[in-house]
């Protein structure tokens, strides 16, 4: 099959691309990226910023780390004194845009896009809009779902911003190529239509792109966790892929497929369960990738985690497991060829799509149990040496380092695998986060090389005989890097009342998850809540809290930048319109805010000038 054709041509801007140098270096010294010459006569390389300070992509650097180590003019002295700077748009403008899931911030320069009414935006240090960019094929629509739950539009991770050229992913299937300086594009790529490699009418990008070896790298995967709900519905036949793009042309250098190409199933296969039985006659539908990549240049390896099947593999008697390995794994691949390094299966037998329930009584295991979060890369000793490993955070609660090398399990947190019942009995101590179907560590834990930071959601019954509960906490907890020991926890208290009216509200005594991503930056841990909606500064040496603003609805985890937070708003997940989650505040509508100390400073003084 050719590689897809691209949409606009790349010129050269003079005196633009960089070379690149290390952006980053943690305390074992690692090194996020090389910088390597172009060789005579050969294409131009992507470069990212030569500075330290900016925010180029959803994790900051490629190693997964959400840490900015260079900033020093916000610290935990002087983060109470935030203000906010600017928003956009303005709070008594009556221009609107849709909800902002992530930012990259480059140069003081703000760029992301929006799930809902979808567009890409470049704003000023300032705040005002330098250009916007939306699909002329996708005018008129809104953005979010049809039919059976499939999405249609919008953008809910950032931009990777390089120096001439900003890349994003779409929840339709898409990847865009735009001009960082004009906003115009470059390329496209639709994932859900030929020529692209194993296109498929459900594949999907949720994850935030990364440079890797000089290519652009992608991670997606069919949806179909609504389509397989539909009683018409034989069977699904997506699988999740990681992909390697040219960047100035599109073109596909490789492309990694999760797991076997789904098929027939000889005999189709019955899953009973506790709310009926569904036979499936195409499977396995193997795990999407969700969760953005991370990539060592040292031993040119990519790392990924994946999603849970939706429909089943053929069992046999030598395997009668429903799932293959592939699903709720971790994978490493070889970020020069696409090549299996080796696959890490946290969570077997893990068969969901919303038609099942999220707890299966009979083998007493919650479903779902995905891996969103990027693998981290650090080092520490194992037996007594110091060794390469990558962390994350799983939906079952816990979060995980593996060797590097090899893919061996050296350590997790506890998980609860108790019934879903309230409250839960027997959880220990150091459980992280509850199991469920949108609980756990969803995605964006973080490290400063010293610590992790994991993030969490309790909502225990959500999709089991529990019903519609509210969630019932939040949290960031801070371990050392080996996970033996627990530095402390920040527990989010309880919100008195959410939705309906003051006087009579629907939901009391709310937990208050945190799903956003942390953002690390000189002792300093923000995030924001998803019930009171706050962003949030705490002490990473005592998890002391430093600094609460109300921001009203938000999903969106924080960046810091050149003595600034940035922050979108808005939210519509994970039901729109459904009255039964009124516990997490909605809005179609969404905003950047722009926090700094009183006065001037670095970026007020860049204005809104031109690059």
């Amino acid at each position: 099959m050719n590689p897809p054709s691209p949409v606009g041509t790349w010129k050269p801007r003079s005196g633009i691309a960089g070379t690149l140098r290390t952006c980053l270096t943690v305390a074992i010294g690692l090194a996020t990226a090389f910088a390597l010459a172009d060789p005579p006569g050969e294409k131009p390389s992507a470069r990212l910023s030569e500075d330290p300070h900016d925010w180029p992509m959803y994790n900051r650097d490629v190693i997964g780390t959400r840490h900015n180590p260079v900033e020093r003019t916000l610290s935990r002295d002087n983060v109470q004194n935030l203000v906010e700077k600017w928003r956009f748009p303005p709070r008594d403008s009556e221009q609107r845009i849709g909800v902002v899931h992530a930012v990259s911030v480059v140069n003081g320069y703000v760029y992301f896009g929006t799930e809902t009414m979808p567009a890409v935006y470049k704003l000023t240090p300032d705040g005002k809009v330098k250009w916007s960019y939306s699909d002329p094929e996708r005018q008129g629509r809104r953005g979010g779902s049809q039919g059976f739950g499939l999405p249609t539009n919008g953008f809910m991770n950032a931009p990777l911003v390089t120096a001439d050229t900003v890349y994003i992913g779409e929840v339709a299937g898409s990847i865009y190529a735009l001009d960082r300086f004009t906003g115009h594009l470059r390329w496209k790529i639709d994932t859900r239509k030929e020529p692209f490699p194993g296109a498929h009418p459900a594949n999907t990008v949720f994850s935030g792109p990364i440079l890797g070896e000089g290519n652009i790298i992608v991670a997606g995967g069919a949806f179909e966790h609504a389509s397989a709900a539909d009683p018409r519905n034989r069977g699904c036949t997506g699988r999740g892929f990681v992909v390697a793009l040219e960047p100035y042309t599109g073109k596909v250098v490789w492309k990694y497929d999760v797991g076997p190409e789904p098929g027939p199933l000889d005999p189709p296969v019955t899953i009973t369960h506790d709310w009926g039985s569904k036979t499936y006659h195409f499977g396995p539908s193997t795990g999407s990738v969700w969760c953005t990549p991370s990539f060592d240049a040292e031993t040119h390896t990519l790392f990924f985690g994946t999603d849970c099947h939706n429909s089943p593999k053929q069992p046999t008697k030598d395997d009668p497991l429903l799932s293959t390995k592939h699903s709720c794994a971790v994978i490493a691949i070889d970020s020069r060829t696409g090549a299996e390094k080796w696959v890490t299966q946290i969570n077997p037998d893990d068969v969901w799509n919303y038609g099942l329930p999220g707890y299966d009584s009979k083998t007493g295991r919650y479903k779902d149990q995905s891996i969103g979060d990027t693998p981290k890369i650090y080092t520490i000793a194992v037996d007594g040496k110091p060794t390469k490993v990558v962390g994350c955070g799983c939906k079952n609660g816990g979060f995980y380092v593996f060797e590097a090398a090899t893919g061996k399990i050296v350590a997790h947190t506890p998980i609860y695998t108790g019934p879903p019942q309230h409250p839960p009995r027997g959880v220990d101590p150091r459980t992280l986060a509850l199991p469920s179907v949108i609980g756990g560590l969803q995605t964006g834990c973080a490290t400063d090389g010293r610590a992790i930071y994991t993030n969490g959601i309790d909502i225990l019954g959500l999709g089991t005989s529990l019903g519609y509960r509210p969630p019932t906490g939040g949290r960031v907890v801070s371990l050392s890097l080996d996970l033996r020991a627990e530095n402390w926890r920040h527990e989010r208290p309880k919100v008195p009342a959410v939705g309906g009216t003051r006087e009579k509200p629907m939901y009391t005594d709310v937990g208050d998850p945190v799903g956003s991503g942390i953002a690390i930056a000189n002792g300093v841990a923000y995030f924001t809540t998803t019930v009171s909606n706050r962003l949030v500064a705490l002490d990473t040496a005592s998890g002391r809290s430093l600094k609460e603003i109300e921001l009203g609805p938000v999903w969106c985890g924080p960046v810091v930048s050149r003595g600034r937070v940035y922050v979108g708003t808005g939210n519509l997940l994970f039901s729109p319109g459904n009255p039964l989650e009124a516990y997490f505040p909605k809005s179609q509508y969404g905003s950047v805010i722009s926090f700094g100390l009183p006065g001037e400073d670095e970026v007020s003084r860049m204005g809104s000038g031109s690059e």
